[in-house]
């Protein structure tokens, strides 16, 4: 493993008056504290640059504790970091937050994707919480209301009560430490339900995936009558880049680290780069004993 941390701003973080008031904090600010001052302007506390040339495995960018973030009892803090990960023809950004609990021992409470994108050799397509919406009429024809960005095609026609289910570059997102879950919201015909199928989500392959359509709500009878109206159907996916900036805990302390299987996105050589937002502490009260 080549990782090389060749960058890392702390000058927006100011420990002493992150968590005060904000009279005492616009104060600071005026006085010339950066970290005030990106508190009140919105910006980032921390900025991370990495380099890697081979495969990467938790590689720390950024210790928040022993940069002075504190994460006390009957607390919780919100950190949120935009990651970006380029090589020389493809970037990988995703804008995600995570809750910590404080304590001796904090408690990392699990990631969320806020809204991400990839460009893959210039296929572009929405990564995180995506959505697909379309009609279906007499059971052949898809008929697409709504997509995200580069998720168009990602139902094919129906044959025999089945259809093609597709994800853009499939080959790079449906890889080792990724995932894709597929969740039917809704299909508005009596009678009817779906079930989704994918198969090589833990390898690179292509994959191949589909939509079956059933009879009565069961697992077993393929519909393969033609309904007598036009279906609804409407799809939700939580994909994940393949690549991955996040919170690890390293025995008492907070930090954010990087992996990245280069196979993975194609590419040898990759540079992470994230901003780092802390939220203020947001303190509760344990009920008397």
């Amino acid at each position: 493993m080549a990782f090389t941390l060749a960058f890392l701003d702390v000058s927006g973080f100011d420990s002493t008056n992150h968590d005060a008031d904000p009279w005492i904090t616009q104060g600071a600010a005026r006085g010339g504290s950066l970290g005030a001052l990106a508190n009140e302007q919105e910006m980032p506390n921390f900025h991370y640059e990495a380099t890697v040339t081979t495969d990467t495995s938790d590689g720390t960018v950024l210790d928040l504790t022993d940069k002075g973030v504190t994460f006390p009892a009957n607390s919780i803090r919100t950190i949120r970091c935009r990651s970006l990960t380029t090589s020389v023809d493809s970037q990988y950004f995703y804008e995600w937050e995570e809750d910590v609990l404080g304590g001796t021992t904090p408690k990392l409470l699990g990631q969320r994707i806020i809204s991400g994108w990839n460009n893959q050799n210039g296929t572009v397509f929405a990564t995180g919480r995506v959505h697909f919406a379309a009609t279906i009429t007499a059971l052949t024809t898809i008929t697409t209301i709504y997509a995200s960005k580069g998720w168009e095609a990602c139902v094919g026609d129906i044959s025999v009560g089945t259809c093609a289910l597709l994800v853009p570059k499939n080959a790079y997102i449906l890889n080792k430490g990724c995932t894709l879950d597929g969740t039917v919201v809704s299909v508005t015909a009596a009678g009817v339900s779906v079930g989704v199928v994918y198969t090589n989500l833990d390898g690179l392959g292509t994959g191949t995936g589909g939509l079956v359509f059933y009879e009565q709500f069961t697992s077993t009878d393929v519909l393969t009558d033609d309904p007598k109206l036009a279906t609804r159907l409407d799809l939700a996916f939580e994909v994940w880049p393949p690549i991955n900036h996040r919170l690890v805990l390293a025995t008492n302390n907070v930090t954010i680290k990087t992996t990245a299987t280069n196979s993975n996105v194609g590419a040898d050589s990759l540079r992470h780069m994230g901003d780092v937002f802390v939220g203020k502490l947001r303190r509760f009260s344990s009920p008397a004993s």
